[in-house]
């Protein structure tokens, strides 16, 4: 009877064993990494990846110059993307993917989600730095494919268990009216959500438009972690910021622009003044690659 007895409390605990290792193992397979990238080129860019649930999912990637590391970053997680945002066409956010997607060289790509862009304004509103000549390389790019799906203001989507929504997205109407930079301004701002916290990724949407999506979105800005308009440069306004109240701000910036020389015009360190006066963490290059998990 004791020997029994015995066996059956060496299976129920093998049993409780067994359970335990399954829920953390399926615990583990539902986290959210997302990781911020340093730029290789010693300048500003925007390159992070989200790993959730097997899944690769990439943001911009920086410059032409960088898409050999964009490629090895990929390779280190399988080699496949199963879906990149592209926020705008600025050549330091969606250089690396043209240069990856003319010379893949084995990386491949599920879907593609972009804004969805009206050429002729882009071409007539473009100033001097917005490069006309990379927005036309993606357009071409981009134009040759079916795996191409375009957001707008005000879209929510699942994906791989993430809830998406979009906060600013160009639109003809709305951002020609209210500001002169179509190619930042126009930027993909989104949040991304898991079960408990969020990340609010602003691309490089400018103070010309915090007003306009304060007022459409507001509470919903509250998020756990940032990625800084435009850098942490000028971007958006200090009541924007102050809305979101993360715990950790991401700057996409190198030391240079994080701790500017006396005189320089740079807002860099007045931003990360506002972030760190609300109890955030300061992520920027000078650590990266920077990671944390979304619960």
């Amino acid at each position: 009877m004791k020997n029994k007895r015995r066996i059956i409390l060496i299976l129920i605990l093998l049993l409780l064993l067994s359970c335990a290792a399954a829920g953390a193992w399926f615990y583990k397979k539902d986290w959210c990494y997302i990781a911020q990238f340093p730029s290789t080129t010693n300048n500003q860019a925007m390159f992070y990846t989200i790993e959730t649930r097997g899944k690769l999912i990439v943001v911009d990637g920086g410059w032409a110059e960088e898409a050999e590391y964009v490629k090895a970053v990929i390779r280190e997680r399988g080699g496949h993307v199963d879906a990149w945002i592209l926020t705008h066409p600025h050549l330091d956010h969606i250089g690396a993917f043209n240069a990856v997607m003319t010379d893949p060289d084995g990386i491949t790509v599920d879907r593609i989600y972009t804004q969805e862009m009206d050429f002729e304004s882009y071409r007539d509103r473009a100033h001097a730095w917005d490069r006309e000549d990379v927005f036309e390389d993606f357009y071409e790019i981009i134009s040759g494919l079916n795996n191409v799906e375009y957001l707008h203001n005000g879209d929510s989507m699942e994906l791989f268990g993430l809830k998406v929504e979009v906060f600013n997205a160009y639109d003809k109407e709305i951002t020609n009216a209210v500001t002169e930079d179509i190619y930042n301004d126009g930027s993909l701002m989104f949040k991304i959500t898991k079960s408990k916290e969020s990340m609010l990724f602003c691309a490089d949407v400018g103070v010309t438009m915090s007003d306009t999506i304060i007022e459409e979105y507001g509470d919903k800005l509250k998020c756990d972690y940032i990625q800084m308009g435009h850098h942490g440069n000028g971007g958006l306004s200090e009541k924007f910021y102050r809305m979101t109240s993360p715990k950790a701000a991401f700057f996409d910036a190198p030391d240079w622009l994080m701790n500017p020389k006396d005189g320089s015009t740079y807002t860099t360190p007045q931003n990360r003044e506002i972030m760190e006066s609300q109890g955030a963490r300061i992520y920027a290059y000078d650590t990266a690659p920077n990671q944390i998990r979304l619960r």
